[in-house]
């Protein structure tokens, strides 16, 4: 079985098990190439011949001059045997001569301590210091001659080699750990971009089942679940179709048999016939969802844009350019311009007058359809995209139609991987903006 095919609990347990031997790695041979860490430490007898020299510096002991003897510093203490040991290496008496250190940790150095050492290990007879060391001796002229250890470094050259061996690992690990991350993401955000095209087209290709097995799972449930939605769609179209054919029959029986009433009830009658019609057949239209489905091609959202508001001031409807920049997409061009004129005649209906702006924003094309009319309360501007849905509440074609021109808009701004929303205007009215993926 494949890697990528492999459960993701299985890829994350993988790839946790082998960052942990990439560590251990790291380790052993952190522990074979670098050389065993060497602690600095001062002998007896390098103190002892440095104190005899004259003030000054050597690179690593300090001699100054003093006109008191040193006092033991915080942390340090004094052993009479080792003070004893450096007065006889220097040939000085004992009250000529002061020392002072810091205690050592037995882990350090592996060397035994003699008992009575003072907490400093002592081997052959020579005491072994590394922390601090001030020692000091009476000089015949006057005065002291003090001698002092630089400090410890906080950060040893050894760990600043480990560090620098651990960050150039982590480095090193950076790209292969990337390689797998974008290996285990990969399939998980094709299949979230197969989704989303399924939420938007209907007639999308199925979801490619690849990557871990959950996914492989969850495209096959979804491929399935598509397929019986796809079904089902056709059914509803089929069946509404043959009632659309059912009803047209008694539609135009009843057309027929009118023609011989008075003129009184027979146009009245006439009227709320073809409206029936028009309703059946805005309906039926709606419901198939065949909105977006056509041959996408480039299309000029300016261009129909200024043709439509030119088309619906030549029929009397104030509809007037306000921007509009080049904005192309792919798509439908007939559904396209279906959605630009339901919101020109929405706004026209219930506003009296029509704004249109196209603008062309890095990657999305952008249609706002304005107007200066009432506006609508905002917890109910979503509630206008659903079918059926109207701010007037009545259906009487003087005010309005059926509620579907929103709805259908909306479908058309799906099918095609767009969004459509409105809201009201500062300073009155109603926008409602259409976002489309711009083409390249």
């Amino acid at each position: 079985m494949r890697f990528r095919s492999l459960p993701l609990f299985w890829q994350t347990l993988i790839l946790q098990l082998g960052g942990l031997a990439m560590a251990l790695l790291v380790s052993v041979l952190l522990i074979i190439y670098l050389p065993a860490p060497r602690p600095d430490f001062y002998t007896m007898t390098e103190i002892a011949e440095r104190l005899a020299m004259e003030p000054g510096s050597d690179g690593k002991l300090i001699v100054h001059r003093a006109d008191a003897p040193p006092l033991a510093e915080d942390g340090m203490i004094s052993d009479p045997r080792i003070t004893q040991r450096l007065a006889n290496q220097i040939q000085r008496p004992t009250d000529d001569v002061r020392l002072y250190f810091q205690a050592d940790q037995s882990e350090v150095f592996p060397f035994t301590r003699q008992p009575g050492s003072g907490a400093v290990p002592i081997r052959h007879g020579q005491p072994y210091f590394f922390n601090t060391v001030v020692a000091a001796e009476r000089d015949p002229a006057g005065g002291w001659r003090v001698l002092r250890t630089p400090p410890p470094s906080h950060i040893s050259v050894w760990q600043q080699r480990t560090a620098i061996w651990f960050g150039l690992s982590a480095l090193f690990m950076v790209p292969f750990a990337w390689v797998f991350a974008r290996r285990l993401t990969r399939p998980i955000r094709r299949f979230a971009e197969a989704v989303e095209r399924l939420d938007h087209d209907r007639d999308a290709p199925p979801v490619a089942v690849e990557g871990p097995r959950e996914l492989e799972v969850a495209a096959q449930a979804l491929n399935a679940m598509h397929g019986r939605l796809r079904v089902n769609l056709r059914e509803r179209a089929a069946m509404i179709g043959a009632i659309a054919h059912d009803l047209r029959t008694p539609l135009a029986r009843i057309a027929f048999r009118i023609e011989a009433a008075p003129e009184k009830i027979r146009g009245p009658v006439q009227a709320d016939i073809e409206q029936m019609r028009e309703m059946v057949a805005a309906t039926i239209g709606f419901l198939r969802g065949d909105a977006g489905t056509g041959e996408r091609q480039p299309v000029d959202l300016a261009a129909l844009g200024r043709r439509l508001a030119g088309q619906a001031s030549d029929t009397g409807s104030p509809v007037s350019v306000m921007e509009i920049e080049r904005a192309v997409v792919n798509g439908d061009r007939s559904a396209l311009e279906r959605l630009i004129q339901n919101l020109i005649d929405n706004a026209v209906k219930y506003a009296g007058a029509a704004e249109l702006s196209i603008r062309h924003d890095i990657d999305r094309a952008r249609l706002i359809v304005a107007d200066r009319g009432p506006g609508i309360p905002d917890n109910e501007l979503d509630r206008m995209f659903e079918p059926f849905e109207r701010h007037e509440p009545s259906r009487s074609r003087s005010t309005g139609g059926l509620g579907l021109g929103l709805a259908i808009a909306r479908s058309i701004a799906q099918a095609h991987g767009g969004s459509i929303r409105a809201e009201n205007r500062a300073g009155g009215g109603l926008a409602v903006t259409v976002d489309l993926p711009a083409a390249a």
